[in-house]
């Protein structure tokens, strides 16, 4: 499980309409094969999944019935020409569209439909593309929008918020750069790392020279787990448990645990409620986000 989502992190750095739906006209027609989990997340929170008909290897949403088509690198072309698509939606972020799929697109008569998820923005303006073509006016990207919005007026902790995956034998940090760590600074929080790069491992030492005030542990559970937790065990804390960094020691270690929790894609709506109710419980002061003044309360510290 940890080998798939550093796969996807570092690859990264249903379809139902109701009557009168302006999208009607595709439901016995448009066949997509989705060459991105992201994606695959947000036609699933825009119920357009009964559409998909091809899925990228390292899905974990999508029915295991639906088959598998390969990823960016390696796409098997035979099993998706056979699928018959009318659409193929990649993810190739700085990456050229592989030429033979551009090739098949005009013989085979299928559209090429490229997204972006690395950022906030890109999720969004994924999310605006998708359901501009596939489900129009079912609000999904102006929710996204507004849960992804700036807040201000937020408490501070000292040593700032780090977020982290997996803890052993380093601790997998997703820092500047990375859509969980824009999260943070969306909710009003100083980050405990600014420099650096979306995905970074750190060891014993340098955990101990950031000694962050918060650590958010991202570490999604296998669907149909049981019941979330926000309490990480010793386990999951890995060599976390053995430094005598305050986030620890005071018990500010937020565990987020869902499924999807680092599919850039808007299943991160929930994660963003869930992590802000989280550190507003941590925060000494209470929420102060967007009183009533317009006023920020608090100091800014160096994070």
């Amino acid at each position: 499980m940890r080998l798939l989502y550093l796969t996807l992190i570092l690859l990264a750095c249903s379809l139902g309409c109701s009557d009168g739906d302006a999208s009607t006209e595709h439901a016995g027609t448009t066949r997509i094969v989705v060459l991105s989990p992201a994606a695959a997340d947000i036609l699933i929170d825009l119920d357009r999944a009964r559409l998909i008909v091809g899925r990228h290897n390292f899905d974990t949403q999508l029915d295991s019935s639906i088959p598998a088509v390969g990823d960016q690198s390696a796409i098997d072309y035979e099993m998706l020409l056979s699928l018959d698509p009318t659409h193929v939606i990649v993810q190739t972020e700085s990456q050229p569209i592989p030429a033979r799929l551009q090739e098949l697109s005009g013989s085979a008569d299928f559209e090429i439909v490229n997204i972006s998820t690395l950022s906030l923005d890109g999720v969004l303006a994924s999310t605006q593309i998708l359901e501009r073509q596939f489900a129009p006016d079912t609000g999904l990207a102006e929710r996204f929008q507004n849960s992804i919005r700036q807040r201000t007026g937020t408490a501070t902790f000292e040593g700032g918020v780090l977020v982290a995956m997996y803890c052993s034998p380093t601790v997998d940090v997703l820092g500047p750069g990375s859509a969980h760590q824009e999260i943070i600074e969306r909710l009003g929080y100083a980050p405990a790392i600014t420099d650096g790069k979306p995905y970074m491992p750190l060891d014993g030492e340098d955990l101990l020279a950031l000694d962050p005030g918060v650590i958010v542990l991202i570490q999604p559970k296998d669907q149909g787990d049981g019941l979330s937790s926000t309490v990480p065990s010793p386990e999951q804390l890995g060599i976390l448990s053995e430094l005598e960094v305050v986030a620890v020691t005071e018990g500010r270690v937020i565990l987020i645990d869902d499924p999807q929790s680092l599919t850039s894609g808007t299943s991160l709506i929930g994660v963003i409620e869930k992590l802000e109710q989280q550190l507003e419980a941590l925060s000494p002061l209470g929420s102060q986000h967007d009183d009533d003044q317009g006023r920020d309360n608090t100091e800014a510290r160096p994070g």
